[in-house]
């Protein structure tokens, strides 16, 4: 896995802004309760192949039900 690619699978999904939307939150929401991180602790910087495989299988079913 690649240094920051948590970071890089939530931004190809809500973008560079904070949730300024109604669906960016829910998806906030769903993010904290799939893959049990923060969003906001997600950063170029981590390096957690843990997080980073549970926030990928999270997005995907987010996104396949969206």
């Amino acid at each position: 896995m690649v240094k920051g690619r948590a970071y890089q699978l939530l931004r190809s999904c809500l973008g560079d802004k904070d949730p300024p939307s109604a669906r960016n939150a829910f998806i906030y929401a769903r993010i904290i309760m799939r893959a049990r991180v923060v969003p906001e602790e997600i950063t170029p910087a981590l390096d957690d192949p843990e997080i980073e495989r549970r926030l990928e299988h999270a997005l995907e079913e987010i996104l396949r039900r969206a």
